[in-house]
């Protein structure tokens, strides 16, 4: 019997015949699956039926059927169906966004080609440092990237300068971030004066 697999992992004691919460070996292959195993898992548990989850989550049991089938794109929910099904999981939404592929794990990397122009930088900066170059390996620019990055990471613990995150103060970026969030948008009353007759 074949064995039922999603990303790439077994599903414990199910066959290809068997579904799997209703979804079949294709279903799992679309973007975002993981997002619908979560939310027809949780149903299961709580057994609650499909429509009454769709409830749950204020969409219709044809709409969940449509991101089952892949006619509608799970990453594409919209906020309100990422809030409610983050209610419905009592989890905070960023992982149902990522659950539903719309945020990946790559998401909260610097741009590849960003961390490359950084590393490189930074190995400049440490081929300019005579306390260190006779440190430094023969052809250093034909070395993989992650060899220079770890010879920058190494320069940094030996020497205490900061070449790579320096650029980057990341607890600050993430706590304007914060802050922008919590920005209340909606106008308010600051005081309001009643007329007098």
């Amino acid at each position: 019997m074949k064995v039922l697999e999603f990303n790439g992992k077994p599903v414990k004691g199910l066959g290809v015949e068997e579904q799997f919460h209703g979804m079949s070996e294709e279903d799992l292959k679309r973007p975002g699956a993981a997002f619908l195993v979560w939310l027809t898992r949780t149903a299961s548990s709580r057994s609650q039926k499909m429509h009454q989850m769709a409830s749950a989550l204020g969409v219709t049991y044809g709409y969940l059927i449509q991101l089952k089938k892949g006619i509608r794109e799970t990453p594409r929910i919209s906020a309100d169906v990422v809030q409610a099904a983050a209610r419905y999981l009592g989890c905070p939404p960023i992982f149902v966004k990522m659950a539903a592929g719309q945020v990946t794990a790559q998401d909260f990397y610097v741009p590849k080609d960003k961390m490359e122009n950084d590393v490189n930088t930074a190995i400049a900066y440490m081929a300019g440092d005579p306390n260190y170059l006779y440190m430094l390996p023969p052809d250093l620019d034909k070395l993989p990237q992650d060899v220079k990055a770890a010879l920058v990471l190494l320069y940094q613990d030996a020497t205490g300068k900061n070449l790579l995150s320096s650029k980057h103060d990341w607890p600050r970026i993430a706590g304007m971030i914060r802050e922008m969030l919590e920005v209340e948008l909606a106008p308010r009353i600051v005081s309001s004066r009643k007329a007098s007759k």
